[in-house]
């Protein structure tokens, strides 16, 4: 199959292929490292494309040309975090040592986003490699919401998202399809070497949760939701607590991928009933209605039991003792038996009648029937199971208790378990283990099968535990701990909770696609913003058409003002905003015919050359730090500045995104104030209210141009400034208002006047 290429000068039997990042391969052929394609630029098979197989060479189709569509894309993310709670008296002394501000409430924010707005030029910058058959624009945005408590999962998922999604992009050079009826009819033979973004995205977000929980974060879990834009193909895929919702200018919203509903948390839970352990499972419900290992839960509460009682976790009300027994992981937990025991079936008779007066349902007072009965039908089972197993034999009833004492997902419990090092060898972990087995199938009784395969299953978890710590480090202390905090709802399908998976937890990665051609907003929300309804998301986004960053902001404390968040640290969401690109944009490539797909990319940056803007500006620092110098800032600040100017403080980014937003939602909401509604009219108004806001706020010297110059900067051309105040400005059309921007003087508003 010919391909299409240039010929190079003066070498008129070489031909160049198309797009970037061949290299040398030999004298006849160039290779492209990613998709492992030949190009032969002599010989037999000059001018043609190769795949190189056990039977030989095959001849494939040319790489994709890319094709620059006609759209404007914008995206950003915000974040609200609630203040932490002031210290008790008695935390003082501790707190004093950190240092004032706000790095404990950075502390507080389980979210992570990542916006990569153009996939080539990360590619490029930060991999060191081509991505040449793109269409444009090419986008890639992921937001992972830590779970448990703890932000280490998202922290990581974050930091692999480009590193894993970028490669697997570069691997497919002939286009993205979703569907064989989309695809040309010369790539339907060769479909592996055609990418589907749908496809892509799933296994990426698989490939994330299986090395999540091979790692030392694999406790915890995360929430996600990632979305990639390639020319006019959006495609988006969730899991857990997340959902996508596209929001239009004049339509009902469209709810790509919903957040899990009622039915899927309830099969996933199958029949657990709150507070009590699945002895088949080891699951427990709470009463919180929270996901934990009844064993997890167990040490946990039972240390905190013993030290509220003196040592003593079993001096306990008889409701209680209820409760005790029914959250019991096993049954030498329910009889409460002792280390190294039990010694004989008297020990377990013993312990069964001690527990039998205080729980029987005849004798309990002040708790619930239905409780008591369960309690009682529990502790009569344990005894059975584990005098059996004491008649049957002895050394393998001891055995069990030893092994099903421990934890097997910590590293200390792991070991505990198979009696080795933390740090055993894999030879010396699997002797050890089938030793521990050896001795477990020595008892051989029907009762307890259940409570001989769960420590069967303990053993193959601890050697797992060893192993995971042997290739990626002993987890930290502080995931450990996770194990005691449950997860709920529609979390359950995260990525990680490697100690939940079997129980109730799984990984489940849900995908939708959508073709971009007209105004949309597209909403990324995962934790707490996922539980926004579809109105509330509606109407922000109605107002905020082209300011994604004031529009996530308000999600986002909307979000955590919701009653069901109100123990919630923080909230975040990612909002994109696509549109065509205005016919002023156009002109500056008239030769694009956008009522097809163009041929190839446009080369040159779209859109005006220069622009005319007016902006307002808020000075800002991070806490405890003063404000940085600008030759440019406004001299009369203290006068007119605003309240924190004026008392003589340092406004904070968040004070000055706070008071920009109310400013921008004054006057995207501003309705005509005369009896004519003409657009321009309006644009005039509000225009006006623009230049009167910058006069009274702004703190750049600019504010103190009289008149209509108020706030006014000129003609700006492109590489003239701040990357993000250029990029926003020459985004505007004319008359419209920017988003809140950040640069190193401070955060602004931008209105492009011409």
């Amino acid at each position: 199959m010919p391909c299409t290429g240039r010929v190079t000068a003066g070498m008129a039997d070489e031909i160049v292929p198309v797009g970037e990042g061949w290299s040398r391969h030999n004298a006849e052929l160039l290779l492209h490292g990613p998709s492992q394609v030949y190009f032969a630029q002599r010989g037999e098979k000059h001018g043609q494309y190769l795949l190189k197989e056990d039977s030989g060479w095959t001849v494939c189709p040319a790489p994709h040309v890319g094709i620059e569509y006609p759209l404007e894309v914008r995206a950003a993310t915000a974040s609200a975090v609630r203040p932490a709670p002031p210290p008790q008296q008695h935390e003082h002394a501790a707190a004093s040592t950190v240092a004032p501000g706000r790095p404990l409430d950075a502390e507080r924010k389980l979210e992570r986003a990542v916006v990569i707005g153009d996939m080539p030029k990360t590619a490029r910058l930060a991999l060191r490699f081509p991505l040449g058959f793109l269409d444009t624009p090419a986008a890639a945005y992921a937001l992972f919401g830590g779970l448990r408590g703890s932000a280490a999962a998202a922290q990581w998922c974050a930091s692999q998202f480009h590193q894993r999604l970028l490669p697997e992009v570069a691997k497919h050079i002939h286009g993205w399809w979703d569907s064989e009826a989309e695809m040309p009819d010369e790539l339907l033979y060769r479909g592996s070497h055609v990418g589907s973004l749908a496809a892509l995205l799933r296994e990426h977000m698989e490939s994330l949760d299986r090395d999540l929980i091979a790692g030392p974060h694999g406790i915890g879990g995360c929430d996600a939701v990632v979305a990639v834009l390639i020319g006019d193909n959006l495609v988006v895929a969730v899991a857990g607590q997340a959902s996508a919702t596209l929001l239009f200018d004049d339509a009902e919203p469209v709810v790509l991928l919903p957040r899990p509903g009622a039915e899927a948390v309830t099969a996933a839970l199958g029949q657990l009933t709150r507070g009590r352990a699945v002895q088949a499972s080891g699951a427990l419900l709470g009463e919180d209605g929270r996901l934990r290992r009844a064993r997890s839960a167990w040490d946990s509460e039972e240390a905190s039991a013993a030290s509220s009682n003196g040592g003593d976790a079993a001096a306990a009300p008889i409701d209680c003792s209820v409760r005790r027994l029914l959250r019991a992981p096993d049954a030498f937990s329910a009889l409460g038996l002792a280390a190294g025991g039990p010694e004989g079936p008297a020990e377990i008779r013993t312990a069964y009648k001690r527990l039998a007066l205080r729980v029987h349902p005849d004798k309990v007072r002040g708790c619930d029937p239905g409780d008591a009965k369960a309690a009682f039908e529990r502790l009569e089972a344990a005894a059975r199971v584990v005098e059996a197993l004491a008649e049957e034999n002895g050394d393998a009833c001891r055995e069990l208790h030893r092994v099903l004492r421990c934890d097997p997902f910590t590293l200390r419990g792991a070991a505990a378990i198979l009696q080795v090092d933390s740090d055993a060898e894999e030879s010396q972990a699997q002797k050890a283990h089938q030793k521990v087995k050896n001795v477990l199938t020595k008892a051989v009784v029907k009762d307890a099968e259940a409570e001989l395969k769960r420590g069967l299953d303990f053993c193959s978890i601890a050697e797992e535990t060893l192993r995971l710590a042997r290739q990626g480090g002993p987890p930290p202390a502080s995931s450990e701990r996770l194990l005691a905090e449950g997860v709920g709802g529609e979390a359950l399908f995260a990525l990680g909770l490697r100690d939940l998976r079997g129980i109730g937890a799984r990984a489940e990665v849900r995908t939708a696609s959508w073709r971009a051609g007209e105004a949309i907003r597209l909403a990324l929300c995962c934790g707490a913003t996922s539980e926004l309804s579809i109105g509330q998301l509606d109407e922000v986004a109605r107002i905020c058409q082209w300011q994604p960053k004031v529009a996530a902001l308000q999600w986002a404390n909307m979000a955590l003002a919701l009653p069901s968040r109100q123990n919630d640290s923080s909230a975040s969401v990612i909002c994109v905003c696509i549109r065509d690109r205005s016919d002023d944009e156009c002109e500056a490539n008239p030769s694009n015919d956008f009522s097809n797909r163009p041929a190839k990319k446009q080369k040159g940056m779209p859109g005006p050359r220069s622009v005319r803007v007016r902006h307002l500006l808020l000075r800002c620092a991070d806490p405890g730090k003063g404000l940085p110098e600008d030759p440019l800032a406004r001299r009369s600040r203290a006068a007119r500045g605003g309240a924190a100017a004026s008392a003589g403080t340092v406004r904070s980014k968040e004070e000055a995104e706070a008071e920009l937003v109310k400013h921008l939602k004054g006057l995207l909401c501003m309705q005509s104030t005369g009896g004519n509604a003409e657009s321009s009219d309006l644009d005039t108004q509000k225009s006006n209210a623009f230049r009167r806001l910058c006069q009274l706020h702004s703190e750049c010297s600019t504010a103190d141009n009289a008149g209509q110059l108020c706030g006014d900067l000129g003609w700006i051309s492109r590489g003239q400034g701040d990357i993000a105040f250029e990029q926003a400005a020459f985004s505007l059309r004319k008359l419209e208002f920017s988003d809140v921007i950040a640069t190193s003087r401070g955060l602004h508003l931008i209105q492009r006047l011409a």
